[in-house]
């Protein structure tokens, strides 16, 4: 059975779990644990969340952020920081070695764009496991509406080759910034594209 709900602090496990699908990693505890950190910053400051289930497992989530009236999830946030002191523990990939500099990425592409968008879409991903059920579509209505809603008109996101970026082209998003670097992904490192997605 399809469900369509609001994320649940239960989901977080799964949703790591999808995140280290989509990026090919070996879903060793540094890597899970890194997909955690990653999936908890998204929400820290999302006004909308929604989360889409089969048969009770969780097959994608969807996150945004109101830039207008910024939320601050403290639950999520303490959830990180004792990630983060976990992290100390266990031994050090690879893959953490990325964060800080995708991060500094990010921040390059934002200030190539206007300042004044009304929303950031902040997660989008859909399990591989259930691609080609229309899950993704289903997900960014959601958000459609909640763009409706809030009467908000204008919206930005992240993403990367790594991604179905594609997928924003089709619903007639632009690319407002782009940066070339390397990532690992499936434990290599690789050519990435970085992008910033608009809807104006």
């Amino acid at each position: 059975m399809f469900n369509i709900r609001p994320l649940e602090e239960s989901d977080e496990g799964e949703i790591a779990q999808i995140l280290n699908d989509i990026w090919q990693l070996d879903g060793n505890n540094s890597e899970l644990l890194e997909s955690r950190m990653y999936f908890l910053e998204c929400i820290l400051n999302s006004s909308f969340t929604r989360v889409a289930t089969i048969d009770g497992k969780v097959a994608g989530v969807i996150a945004a952020s109101d830039l207008h009236n910024k939320k601050f999830h403290l639950g999520a946030c303490i959830r990180a920081a004792f990630l983060k002191l976990e992290k100390f523990i266990l031994p050090q990939e690879k893959v953490e070695q990325n964060w800080d500099e995708e991060e500094k990425i990010l921040h390059d592409l934002e200030a190539q764009i206007p300042d004044d968008y009304d929303a950031e879409l902040n997660l989008f991903v859909v399990s591989p496991k259930f691609q080609g059920y229309g899950i993704g579509n289903k997900l960014y209505h959601k958000f459609q509406e909640y763009l409706q809603q809030k009467h908000f008109k204008s919206f930005f996101l992240h993403t990367d080759t790594g991604c179905a970026y594609k997928f924003y082209e089709h619903k007639g998003l632009k690319k407002k910034a782009v940066k070339p670097s390397k990532c690992f992904y499936a434990n290599s490192l690789k050519s990435v594209t970085f992008f910033v997605y608009g809807n104006v």
